[in-house]
């Protein structure tokens, strides 16, 4: 099998430590995996959310800005009119027709569990399927959010249409049209 040849000076990288064989082995089959291969790996599953949301916001001409784990929020959307805090929430199996997202902070198996958010703790919520790799934007403020097998078609044909929507419902219309702001 023809490997690519090495840069003079370099030496060859190192052998995987266990740890990331394990995830490459565990996580080979993503997402037809056991529950608790998903609660193993959720940090890092959640993190691939992160880099997907970054994606999309890249695709879409936004500024996006990671923020300290200790935040209540993910990323901070850098638009033209405002900063708007943004927390994202992954999900990897369809419960019957749906995905459904608990609006928590923390994790069931984490030292202080979860717990609720406060209405002040972010501005819009990124709901990330990431089995489809589709984003849903809202500014619903709600425990529960459901993402229906029946929209993830039109989220992946049109990526930005749930983020233009939220930011509109938040007065933000102007943040997403090209061009200088008009006159009031």
């Amino acid at each position: 099998m023809p490997h690519q040849l090495l840069l003079p000076g370099l030496p060859p990288p190192p052998p995987l430590p266990p740890e990331c064989r394990a995830a490459r082995e565990a996580l080979r089959n993503y997402p037809k995996v056991p529950g608790h291969i998903l609660s193993h790996y959720a940090k890092q599953l959640g993190t691939s959310g992160e880099l997907l949301f970054d994606s999309v916001m890249m695709r879409l001409g936004e500024r996006s800005i990671p923020c300290a784990e200790h935040e209540a929020f993910d990323r901070i959307l850098w638009l033209p009119q405002a900063l708007v805090r943004v927390q994202i929430k992954t999900r990897h199996v369809m419960t019957h027709d749906s995905y459904v997202f608990d609006i928590k902070k923390g994790y069931r198996g984490g030292p202080t569990g979860t717990k609720s958010y406060n209405r002040s703790d972010f501005d819009i919520l990124a709901l990330i399927v990431l089995p489809e790799s589709v984003i849903k934007f809202t500014a619903e403020w709600q425990n529960f959010h459901r993402i229906r097998m029946s929209e993830i078609q039109d989220l992946r044909k049109r990526p930005g249409a749930s983020f233009t929507q939220t930011l509109a419902s938040m007065g933000l219309a102007e943040a997403t049209r090209s061009g200088p702001p008009e006159p009031v």
